[in-house]
Formats: structure tokens, C-alpha cells, sequence
């Protein structure tokens, strides 16, 4: 497991899970900076490339695997002030997908009440998109 931070956050249980696992190692203060694939064109993982925060100094690991999971905070500063965030930073909408901001829609992770899971953001997705068509049909009305 590779963490930016100098020690693990989140659930308190979990982190417990991960030390006391085996077959888990917990690299802190390094962050990926590049994905190989295997130089046999099979486009599988072949190495993961770190860099040590700060002294930058670079290993290459070579894992069976990876899953890539950012984090739990989200990336919303950018919005922030424009549309109504509940008090963890994620943006409030209605059940139509619409946030406080006429014309402009929310869905997936990034949306208060999400399951913060792949298929349920798929489906909001598509909902959200419907949603846009038909601001954007009723808009054209008026």
C-alpha cells in the first residue's frame, strides 16, 4: 500500500487490518509516479515507478497488480461558493441531479448522498445526463 502522508488515515479498524496483515506492506511518504506495462505487449502492469516525499529519491516496484484508490476527501474547491456543499465538501443536489446553481448537475462520488459505489455512479451518470437534456429542452421553450 502507497500513502503521500506520513502515516495511515481512516478508519481506525481498518488501519489495524492493513499493519497487522502478512502480506501488506505500507509504503508512507512516497508518491506513484508512473505505471509500466510488461514489455511483452501483453499491456499488463509490469512495474510502478515511486518517488520518496521529499528527499525524491525513486524506486520501481514490480506487483502482480494495482488498485488505484484516491481517497475519501473531495476534489470540489474548485466549485466552492458557486454551488450549496454539505459540511464534508461534497455538492448537495436535489433527487433530479441539479445542484443549487441553475444548469448545472452533480453525480457519482462527488455528490452528498452517493453510495460511493462504480455502479451507482454509473447509473447517476446517466440520470444526471438526462436531466442536463431536459433543462436544456425546457430551456429552449422559454
Amino acid at each position: 500500500m502507497v500513502e503521500r502522508g506520513d502515516r495511515l488515515r481512516g478508519n481506525k479498524l481498518l488501519q489495524d487490518k492493513v499493519n497487522m496483515h502478512k502480506q501488506m506492506e505500507v509504503l508512507l511518504n512516497r508518491s506513484v509516479k508512473e505505471f509500466r506495462a510488461k514489455e511483452d505487449g501483453s499491456g499488463k502492469l509490469g512495474s510502478i515507478t515511486l518517488e520518496s516525499i521529499p528527499a525524491g529519491t525513486v524506486e520501481e516496484l514490480h506487483p502482480a497488480g494495482c488498485f488505484v484508490f484516491i481517497g475519501l476527501d473531495p476534489n470540489t474547491e474548485f466549485i466552492k461558493g458557486s454551488v450549496d456543499l454539505d459540511d464534508r465538501g461534497l455538492i448537495a443536489t436535489d433527487t433530479g441531479f441539479q445542484t443549487s446553481m441553475p444548469g448545472v448537475f452533480a453525480a457519482g462520488d462527488v455528490r452528498s448522498g452517493s453510495t460511493k459505489q462504480l455502479a451507482s455512479a454509473v447509473g447517476e451518470g446517466a440520470g444526471a445526463a438526462i436531466a442536463v437534456r431536459q433543462y436544456l429542452e425546457n430551456k429552449d421553450r422559454n
